[in-house]
Protein backbone atom coordinates (compact mmCIF):
# COMPACT_ATOMS: atom_id res chain seq x y z
CA UNK A 1 0.00 0.00 0.00
CA UNK A 2 1.32 3.74 -0.93
CA UNK A 3 1.85 6.12 1.13
CA UNK A 4 -1.47 7.89 0.57
CA UNK A 5 -3.76 4.29 1.08
CA UNK A 6 -2.06 4.15 4.85
CA UNK A 7 -2.79 8.30 5.39
CA UNK A 8 -6.60 6.96 4.25
CA UNK A 9 -7.06 3.91 6.94
CA UNK A 10 -5.26 5.74 9.40
CA UNK A 11 -7.88 8.72 9.03
CA UNK A 12 -10.36 5.97 8.72
CA UNK A 13 -9.42 4.16 12.21
CA UNK A 14 -8.11 6.96 13.94
CA UNK A 15 -10.04 6.14 17.06
CA UNK A 16 -7.61 2.93 16.77
CA UNK A 17 -4.26 4.70 15.48
CA UNK A 18 -4.73 7.47 18.16
CA UNK A 19 -4.64 5.08 21.42
CA UNK A 20 -1.97 3.46 20.23
CA UNK A 21 0.05 6.38 19.16
CA UNK A 22 -0.23 8.16 22.56
CA UNK A 23 0.54 4.69 23.76
CA UNK A 24 3.70 4.76 22.22
CA UNK A 25 4.91 7.97 23.25
CA UNK A 26 4.20 7.30 27.19
CA UNK A 27 6.32 4.10 26.43
CA UNK A 28 9.08 5.48 24.61
CA UNK A 29 9.06 8.21 27.76
CA UNK A 30 9.19 5.51 30.51
CA UNK A 31 11.77 3.80 28.61
CA UNK A 32 14.13 7.14 28.66
CA UNK A 33 13.17 6.99 32.43
CA UNK A 34 13.85 3.66 33.46
CA UNK A 35 16.79 3.53 31.53
CA UNK A 36 20.11 4.36 33.71
CA UNK A 37 21.92 7.58 32.39
CA UNK A 38 26.05 6.33 31.90
CA UNK A 39 28.70 8.44 32.58
CA UNK A 40 32.05 8.55 30.70
CA UNK A 41 35.58 9.41 32.24
CA UNK A 42 38.90 9.03 30.51
CA UNK A 43 42.68 8.72 31.36
CA UNK A 44 45.58 8.87 29.38
CA UNK A 45 49.15 6.87 30.56
CA UNK A 46 52.63 7.66 28.76
CA UNK A 47 55.65 5.22 28.26
CA UNK A 48 59.30 6.80 29.00
CA UNK A 49 62.17 4.88 28.70
CA UNK A 50 65.40 5.35 31.33
CA UNK A 51 68.04 8.22 30.32
CA UNK A 52 70.78 5.66 30.73
CA UNK A 53 68.83 3.87 28.22
CA UNK A 54 68.27 -0.14 28.14
CA UNK A 55 71.56 -1.32 29.01
CA UNK A 56 73.70 -0.77 32.39
CA UNK A 57 77.25 -1.32 33.66
CA UNK A 58 77.80 -1.30 37.25
CA UNK A 59 81.59 -0.56 35.97
CA UNK A 60 80.37 2.32 34.68
CA UNK A 61 80.43 5.56 37.02
CA UNK A 62 77.25 7.36 37.14
CA UNK A 63 78.80 10.66 36.12
CA UNK A 64 80.05 8.62 33.14
CA UNK A 65 77.08 7.43 31.88
CA UNK A 66 76.05 9.47 28.62
CA UNK A 67 72.68 11.09 29.61
CA UNK A 68 70.04 11.83 26.72
CA UNK A 69 65.88 13.13 26.94
CA UNK A 70 63.58 10.32 27.79
CA UNK A 71 61.20 12.17 25.90
CA UNK A 72 63.52 11.39 22.35
CA UNK A 73 63.54 7.98 23.11
CA UNK A 74 60.16 6.44 21.95
CA UNK A 75 60.94 3.66 20.10
CA UNK A 76 59.20 0.58 18.85
CA UNK A 77 60.35 -1.11 22.45
CA UNK A 78 57.76 1.29 24.12
CA UNK A 79 54.97 0.07 21.45
CA UNK A 80 55.27 -3.31 22.80
CA UNK A 81 55.46 -2.32 26.09
CA UNK A 82 52.40 -0.44 25.60
CA UNK A 83 49.91 -3.31 23.65
CA UNK A 84 51.57 -5.91 26.47
CA UNK A 85 49.99 -3.63 28.62
CA UNK A 86 46.47 -3.38 26.79
CA UNK A 87 46.55 -7.31 26.93
CA UNK A 88 46.88 -8.03 30.78
CA UNK A 89 44.23 -5.05 31.24
CA UNK A 90 42.02 -6.43 28.74
CA UNK A 91 41.91 -9.98 30.63
CA UNK A 92 38.46 -10.49 32.13
CA UNK A 93 39.75 -11.26 35.42
CA UNK A 94 41.85 -7.98 35.68
CA UNK A 95 38.54 -6.59 34.62
CA UNK A 96 36.73 -7.83 37.24
CA UNK A 97 39.54 -7.18 39.76
CA UNK A 98 39.01 -3.81 38.86
CA UNK A 99 35.38 -2.76 38.42
CA UNK A 100 34.22 -5.06 41.14
CA UNK A 101 32.53 -8.15 40.81
CA UNK A 102 29.20 -7.67 39.84
CA UNK A 103 29.66 -3.91 38.60
CA UNK A 104 27.99 -2.55 35.44
CA UNK A 105 30.86 -0.30 35.27
CA UNK A 106 33.50 -1.18 32.61
CA UNK A 107 36.43 0.66 30.65
CA UNK A 108 38.58 -0.06 27.76
CA UNK A 109 42.34 0.39 27.19
CA UNK A 110 44.19 0.80 24.03
CA UNK A 111 47.55 2.47 22.23
CA UNK A 112 44.97 4.72 20.04
CA UNK A 113 45.41 5.71 16.35
CA UNK A 114 49.20 5.84 16.96
CA UNK A 115 49.92 2.35 18.78
CA UNK A 116 51.97 3.57 21.28
CA UNK A 117 53.55 4.62 23.10
CA UNK A 118 50.48 6.31 24.86
CA UNK A 119 47.91 4.08 26.87
CA UNK A 120 44.20 5.71 26.18
CA UNK A 121 41.94 4.46 29.32
CA UNK A 122 38.40 4.97 28.78
CA UNK A 123 35.60 3.88 31.52
CA UNK A 124 31.77 4.12 31.79
CA UNK A 125 30.11 3.69 34.95
CA UNK A 126 26.35 4.54 35.89
CA UNK A 127 27.59 7.04 38.27
CA UNK A 128 30.21 10.36 37.69
CA UNK A 129 32.32 8.84 40.66
CA UNK A 130 32.45 5.17 39.99
CA UNK A 131 33.63 6.22 36.21
CA UNK A 132 36.42 8.47 37.26
CA UNK A 133 37.63 6.60 40.24
CA UNK A 134 38.06 3.47 38.00
CA UNK A 135 40.02 5.12 35.53
CA UNK A 136 42.20 6.00 38.77
CA UNK A 137 42.55 1.96 39.05
CA UNK A 138 43.39 1.16 35.46
CA UNK A 139 46.02 3.83 35.54
CA UNK A 140 47.41 2.68 38.76
CA UNK A 141 47.29 -1.29 37.62
CA UNK A 142 48.94 -0.37 34.40
CA UNK A 143 51.96 0.99 36.26
CA UNK A 144 52.01 -1.52 38.99
CA UNK A 145 51.84 -4.61 35.95
CA UNK A 146 54.73 -2.60 34.44
CA UNK A 147 57.00 -2.76 37.51
CA UNK A 148 56.13 -6.45 37.83
CA UNK A 149 56.68 -7.45 34.45
CA UNK A 150 60.10 -5.79 33.66
CA UNK A 151 61.23 -7.05 37.52
CA UNK A 152 59.68 -10.66 36.24
CA UNK A 153 62.65 -10.37 33.28
CA UNK A 154 64.91 -9.29 35.85
CA UNK A 155 65.80 -6.04 34.41
CA UNK A 156 67.81 -3.60 35.88
CA UNK A 157 65.97 -1.16 37.77
CA UNK A 158 68.22 1.50 35.86
CA UNK A 159 66.74 0.22 32.95
CA UNK A 160 63.17 0.04 34.03
CA UNK A 161 60.51 1.92 31.29
CA UNK A 162 58.40 4.18 33.33
CA UNK A 163 55.18 5.35 33.18
CA UNK A 164 53.71 9.03 33.70
CA UNK A 165 50.09 10.03 33.81
CA UNK A 166 49.87 12.00 31.42
CA UNK A 167 45.62 12.69 31.36
CA UNK A 168 44.60 12.55 34.51
CA UNK A 169 41.08 11.05 34.73
CA UNK A 170 38.57 13.59 33.03
CA UNK A 171 35.21 14.98 34.74
CA UNK A 172 32.29 12.63 34.42
CA UNK A 173 30.13 13.87 31.54
CA UNK A 174 26.63 12.15 30.92
CA UNK A 175 26.32 9.75 27.64
CA UNK A 176 22.62 9.96 26.72
CA UNK A 177 23.27 8.87 23.07
CA UNK A 178 22.91 5.08 24.45
CA UNK A 179 18.92 6.41 25.73
CA UNK A 180 18.48 8.20 22.48
CA UNK A 181 19.00 4.67 20.72
CA UNK A 182 16.72 2.82 22.93
CA UNK A 183 14.03 5.06 22.99
CA UNK A 184 14.23 5.37 19.27
CA UNK A 185 14.69 1.65 18.76
CA UNK A 186 11.37 1.25 21.23
CA UNK A 187 9.12 4.08 19.06
CA UNK A 188 10.32 2.19 15.84
CA UNK A 189 9.27 -0.98 17.05
CA UNK A 190 6.00 0.07 18.70
CA UNK A 191 4.98 2.57 15.81
CA UNK A 192 5.09 -0.41 13.09
CA UNK A 193 3.28 -2.47 15.88
CA UNK A 194 0.39 0.38 15.73
CA UNK A 195 0.48 0.45 11.41
CA UNK A 196 0.13 -3.38 11.62
CA UNK A 197 -3.06 -3.44 14.36
CA UNK A 198 -4.54 -0.66 12.63
CA UNK A 199 -4.78 -2.09 9.18
CA UNK A 200 -5.34 -5.72 11.07
CA UNK A 201 -8.65 -3.87 12.73
CA UNK A 202 -9.16 -1.98 9.27
CA UNK A 203 -9.57 -5.61 7.27
CA UNK A 204 -11.83 -6.80 10.18
CA UNK A 205 -14.05 -4.30 9.81
CA UNK A 206 -14.45 -4.06 6.88
CA UNK A 207 -14.94 -8.10 5.82
CA UNK A 208 -17.74 -8.24 8.87
CA UNK A 209 -19.44 -5.03 7.33
CA UNK A 210 -19.12 -6.39 3.41
CA UNK A 211 -21.06 -9.42 5.37
CA UNK A 212 -23.59 -7.22 7.38
CA UNK A 213 -24.58 -5.77 3.65
CA UNK A 214 -24.65 -9.13 2.07
CA UNK A 215 -26.79 -10.35 4.48
CA UNK A 216 -28.98 -7.72 4.51
CA UNK A 217 -29.57 -7.22 0.77
CA UNK A 218 -32.46 -9.23 -0.41
CA UNK A 219 -31.91 -12.31 -2.61
CA UNK A 220 -32.39 -13.19 -6.30
CA UNK A 221 -35.57 -15.16 -5.21
CA UNK A 222 -37.04 -12.52 -3.31
CA UNK A 223 -36.96 -10.52 -6.33
CA UNK A 224 -38.38 -12.62 -9.12
CA UNK A 225 -41.40 -11.49 -9.54
CA UNK A 226 -44.69 -14.27 -9.69
CA UNK A 227 -45.53 -15.03 -13.12
CA UNK A 228 -49.37 -13.84 -13.76
CA UNK A 229 -51.52 -16.91 -14.67
CA UNK A 230 -53.48 -16.10 -18.22
CA UNK A 231 -56.48 -14.32 -18.09
CA UNK A 232 -59.23 -17.00 -19.45
CA UNK A 233 -61.59 -14.97 -21.44
CA UNK A 234 -65.13 -14.94 -20.30
CA UNK A 235 -68.59 -16.55 -22.98
CA UNK A 236 -70.17 -12.85 -20.99
CA UNK A 237 -67.36 -10.39 -22.26
CA UNK A 238 -65.87 -9.71 -25.26
CA UNK A 239 -62.39 -11.41 -24.72
CA UNK A 240 -60.71 -7.78 -23.07
CA UNK A 241 -63.00 -8.19 -19.56
CA UNK A 242 -65.50 -5.73 -20.51
CA UNK A 243 -69.01 -6.72 -20.99
CA UNK A 244 -70.06 -6.42 -24.96
CA UNK A 245 -71.79 -4.06 -26.23
CA UNK A 246 -75.41 -4.56 -26.97
CA UNK A 247 -77.70 -2.19 -29.25
CA UNK A 248 -80.77 -0.67 -27.75
CA UNK A 249 -84.03 -1.33 -29.59
CA UNK A 250 -85.86 1.76 -30.97
CA UNK A 251 -88.57 2.73 -29.49
CA UNK A 252 -88.13 1.42 -26.22
CA UNK A 253 -87.44 4.28 -23.68
CA UNK A 254 -85.41 3.93 -20.85
CA UNK A 255 -85.05 0.13 -22.22
CA UNK A 256 -82.09 -0.33 -19.22
CA UNK A 257 -84.81 -0.38 -16.66
CA UNK A 258 -87.81 -2.41 -15.97
CA UNK A 259 -91.08 -2.57 -16.63
CA UNK A 260 -93.35 -3.10 -13.60
CA UNK A 261 -96.95 -4.09 -13.97
CA UNK A 262 -99.80 -3.53 -11.37
CA UNK A 263 -102.42 -5.73 -11.42
CA UNK A 264 -106.13 -3.93 -11.60
CA UNK A 265 -108.21 -3.57 -8.31
CA UNK A 266 -111.36 -5.99 -7.86
CA UNK A 267 -114.54 -4.73 -7.81
CA UNK A 268 -116.22 -4.94 -4.17
CA UNK A 269 -119.37 -6.66 -4.35
CA UNK A 270 -121.44 -3.91 -1.97
CA UNK A 271 -121.78 -1.54 -5.08
CA UNK A 272 -124.19 -2.45 -7.73
CA UNK A 273 -123.54 -3.60 -11.15
CA UNK A 274 -124.94 -3.10 -14.24
CA UNK A 275 -126.86 -6.56 -13.80
CA UNK A 276 -128.60 -4.54 -10.95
Amino acid sequence: MDFWGTVRVLRRRWYIALPAVLLTGVLALSVYITVPTRYESSGVLVLTSPAAGGRYSEKTKPEDVVRVNPLLQFDGSLTTTAQILTQVLGDPKTAEELAGEGSTAVYTANTGPVGGPLLFVTTEADSAESAEGLVGKVLEKAVAELAAQQKALSAPEQTFITAQVLVKPTTASAKIGGKVRYVGAATVVLLLLTLASTFAADSILLKVKRRKDKDAAPSEKDTTPAPVPPVRPNPQTNGNGAAPHRPIPQGMPNAHQKTVIIAAPKPDPAWPTKDD
